[in-house]
């Protein structure tokens, strides 16, 4: 009897630390899972934080004059190529080059805002020597979130496009 008692907490034993150790590699894994999840998570909020960080550029805190600046765009279908930027009186706009042709006119806001806008409202392009689109839009601030709709000629409708002027690609003169 006394062998089949410590036979059965022999067994038990066993039993409990295979449960705990297939249970620990389970929480362990579920740990570094969390862990990996939590760095990329980190990652994208530090990022967001740094964007945060970093607060818009109004006109006043730039020299006059017309510089080259990178401009980036939520989306891979308006892609802009080359932008130049020009700081006069107080105020900024640039004429921005994109890939291709597929957008008739801007508008700068909301495609629900273009849609209710008058022609007049609209930033039709401007074909240069290459044959690439241009438009000249106003910038209201560098390292902002600028809302932007592009009319798209195949398919007849605006399409909502979030810009950011990047400040980071200016030459270090243009800054106050």
């Amino acid at each position: 009897m006394k062998k089949n008692i410590l036979a059965v907490a022999v067994t038990c034993a066993l039993a409990l630390t295979t449960f705990a150790g297939c249970s620990g590699s389970q929480q362990s894994g579920s740990a570094q899972d969390s862990s990996a999840s939590t760095q990329e998570q980190s990652s994208g909020s530090d990022s967001a934080d740094t964007e945060k960080a970093s607060s818009p550029i109004s006109a006043d805190k730039l020299n006059d004059g017309t510089y080259d600046i990178d401009v980036t765009s939520s989306s891979k279908m308006f892609k802009v190529v080359k932008a130049e930027l020009t700081v006069a009186d107080g105020s900024m706009s640039c004429v921005l080059t994109l890939s291709g042709t597929g957008y008739g006119k801007l508008f700068m806001g909301t495609g629900e805002q273009a849609a209710a806008a008058t022609e007049a409202d609209y930033i039709p392009f401007v074909e240069d020597a290459e044959g690439k689109y241009t438009y000249t839009v106003p910038v209201e601030a560098l390292d902002a979130d600028t809302d932007c709709a592009a009319w798209s000629i195949k398919k007849e409708q605006w399409y909502d496009r979030v810009l950011v002027f990047e400040s980071s690609s200016l030459p270090s003169g243009a800054l106050k």
